[in-house]
């Protein structure tokens, strides 16, 4: 069994002033008529901004429709995410929707180029409307040095909100470029809104090898253990794979495999280079993976299925 790719089923070339490109990190979610699938569209200036783009439910390959204006105002200078955001995770609730999201600021130092943490955006029932639950982030820097805080997964069980993110560890630079290495951790919530500080190690960078681990796809099964795919970036700064795992308990997991449920970019129908970012909706008879391909997702959004 293996997933089946279907390539890219939107494609976002200049669409809007503000969505030039890119369908970025896409994050999924079930509605009752429609799979909603929030993005960051890119303006020319690299500037992620929220918006979605509507599939068909039996047919996710048919675009329903997408967002006419970014869902949230931009955030005035000098706060956390005053230079763009990227959606991470959704959670609904029963009369209202979390929607957790990585606020970019950007820094002239470029030895840290720009700053990530996790704000939260509070939505209807429906995903249709959201505002900022505040102004600074809900996941922010534990100490001055800490710049990445982000990337996170988070999943809501009858135990709280459990949360895996990307932590940064340092900083290397690849042809003159500085990026930050990072691993992913483990932290929890009972309100999905106030967080600890206190984070237990998941998957750790290996140097010369895995720089860090960007926005992966979590989600519980039947049996209320954990499965994942884990977005690998390598030492290059490329993302070429998504590693399989299982946990019982979302701490302890299982060392990350090349098979299973793993997606390689050479499993891609059109031979992308690198794949990041998935987000999987379960069905009954399959799981959908939402993803990005080539350039961080510049052509659009892509998808896979695997049959249950």
């Amino acid at each position: 069994m293996a997933w089946q790719d279907y390539g890219t089923i939107f494609e976002v070339k200049d669409l809007m002033p503000w969505a030039r490109s890119h369908a970025y990190v896409p994050t999924a979610l079930c509605l009752h008529d429609r799979i909603r699938v929030f993005v960051a569209f890119w303006d020319q200036e690299s500037r992620g901004r929220l918006g979605y783009v509507d599939v068909d439910l039996d047919n996710p390959c048919k675009i329903l429709g997408y967002s006419q204006t970014p869902l949230v105002e931009d955030s005035p200078s000098g706060r956390f995410d005053c230079d763009g955001i990227t959606p991470l995770s959704i959670v609904q609730q029963e009369d209202q929707t979390f929607l957790y999201y990585a606020g970019w600021q950007r820094d002239p130092d470029p030895n840290i180029r720009y700053k990530l943490y996790i704000g939260l955006l509070i939505g209807d029932a429906h995903a249709q409307h959201f505002q900022r639950y505040s102004s600074k982030p809900v996941i922010g820097a534990r100490s001055p040095t800490e710049h990445v805080r982000t990337g996170g997964q988070i999943v809501k069980t009858e135990e709280g909100y459990h949360c895996w993110l990307a932590t940064q560890k340092g900083s290397h630079s690849e042809t003159g470029k500085s990026l930050p290495i990072y691993d992913l951790e483990y932290t929890r919530s009972d309100d999905g809104i106030h967080w600890s500080n206190d984070q237990q190690a998941v998957f750790e960078h290996q140097k010369n090898v895995i720089l860090g681990f960007g926005r992966s796809a979590i989600w519980q099964t039947e049996d209320g253990t954990f499965e994942g795919l884990f977005s690998v970036r390598n030492w290059n700064g490329i993302y070429t794979d998504m590693l399989s795992s299982r946990s019982s308990d979302g701490v302890t997991w299982e060392p990350l495999s090349h098979k299973g449920k793993a997606f390689h970019a050479n499993d891609t129908i059109d031979d992308q280079t690198s794949i990041c970012f998935p987000s999987v909706v379960k069905q009954e008879k399959r799981l959908l993976m939402f993803y990005n391909g080539d350039n961080f997702g510049k052509k659009g959004l892509r998808l896979a299925s695997w049959n249950l």
